[in-house]
């Protein structure tokens, strides 16, 4: 070997050396940015108790019937790396979460006495400005189980919601991504119309919904997976995740209450003699607020559009707008579904008066489900039952009726 080649080994061995230290370097200082920015122990506090929930209720325990609601229980702060006190899962997540915990931990352990450097404190300053949490509105620890991620470098919408894709339906249903828009100061639902870049933001994975049921052992793990994901990929101060089987204990107990305040109410008119023809049905439909949605009649609020109550035929044909000249019916439904709608016992008595009108003008009456008349007693005592009672249950638990939080519940 000659003194060129001895010489170009030497110089390749002093530039791999001198990218090693470069890599080196960088990894040190964003670890410390990150942690002089946010701070990975946090004060526990005994004040921020989930409100609809008794942590150590048995799932199988009926609800309360005093319409008092349920107790808010204490608050245990979980641990990041819990999985070893979890049980084991049965859907083949556990091992993989497990080996990403220690790995996890490792990189934690590398970061124990580095000293904290000075630079950097106005970005910290300037986050401390916004609102520390989103609003109940976009995520409640009431309904959502949620994880926080606050980001050295701001990613935008987008790359945080490819973590969502090829996910079962289901499961891109019940997540969700919310992030601080520094620009307008508040905290927003990244969609993929957002255009903005985030560094603070929170995983949220909702509990329960109408059509499916209580989340399980596999979407907690889909949930927890996404976290570290994004965790590691932006090398982020990841704070402590909920322990797993807390979060199926409260998911059960969420469903029960929600099952128990699932109700609709329908109110049954009939023909005396001849069929409703279907241009009267549409002339006192329109004439009473209503228009015809997805073919039913609907009513919503004015100002905020929420449906209110709605009418469909109760032959089981739908309501078409080109048909409706040739449309005959012997029985319509009114329809008023109480959890998501606000002000119900003043809405209820709305439908009972358009109820009402339709039977005068179409020579119609109101009977329940035994096809018996509805008398005024009656229908006082529906009202105080199932709108009025379950809806102040619904706010004692800290659910507004018609609110945000109830329509992604019973949707």
């Amino acid at each position: 070997m000659n003194e060129l080649q001895i010489g170009v080994l030497a110089l390749g061995g002093v530039l791999i050396a001198g990218v090693l230290a470069y890599n080196k370097w960088q990894e040190i200082r964003h670890r410390k940015m990150a942690e002089r920015m946010f701070p990975s122990t946090r004060a526990e506090s005994g004040d921020n108790a989930d409100v609809l929930f008794r942590r150590n209720a048995r799932a199988a325990s009926p609800a309360p019937e005093n319409g008092d609601g349920l107790t808010p229980p204490e608050r245990q702060e979980p641990r990041f790396f819990a999985a070893s006190l979890a049980p084991k899962a049965e859907d083949g997540f556990e091992e993989e979460d497990e080996m990403e915990d220690e790995a996890l931990e490792g990189e934690e352990g590398d970061r124990k006495g580095e000293a904290p450097e000075a630079a950097g404190d106005d970005d910290a300053n300037a986050l401390s400005a916004f609102p520390a949490e989103p609003p109940r509105e976009l995520l409640w620890s009431g309904i959502d189980v949620v994880a926080a991620l606050e980001l050295v470098e701001a990613a935008p919408a987008g790359e945080m919601l490819a973590f969502l894709q090829d996910m079962p339906p289901r499961s891109q249903k019940l997540l969700r991504w919310v992030g601080l828009n520094e620009a307008k100061g508040k905290w927003e639902l990244l969609t993929p119309e957002c255009r903005a870049a985030y560094r603070r933001l929170r995983l949220g994975l909702q509990l329960t919904d109408r059509e499916s049921g209580p989340v399980g052992a596999g979407e907690f793990a889909l949930f927890t997976r996404v976290v570290r994901q994004a965790a590691k990929a932006h090398m982020v101060v990841a704070e402590p995740l909920p322990d797993r089987q807390a979060t199926l204990d409260q998911a059960q107990q969420l469903e029960r209450f929600c099952y128990e305040s699932d109700i609709q109410i329908g109110v049954n008119l009939v023909s005396r003699e001849s069929p409703f023809p279907g241009t009267k049905i549409r002339a006192l439909a329109e004439a009473s607020g209503m228009a015809l949605e997805n073919g039913l009649y609907v009513r919503r609020e004015e100002k905020t559009d929420v449906p209110l109550f709605s009418l469909q035929n109760a032959e089981g044909r739908v309501f078409v707008a080109d048909e409706l000249k040739n449309l005959r019916s012997n029985a319509l439904v009114f329809l008023l579904d109480v959890p998501v709608t606000p002000h119900g016992q003043y809405v209820y008595w709305q439908m009972i008066d358009a109820a009402r009108r339709f039977a005068d003008t179409l020579d119609g009456i109101l009977i329940d489900d035994r096809r018996q008349p509805l008398s005024e007693a009656q229908l006082a005592q529906i009202c105080q039952n199932y709108v009025v009672g379950i809806q102040k249950r619904m706010e004692e638990a800290g659910l507004s009726p018609g609110g945000a939080l109830a329509r992604r519940l019973f949707r």
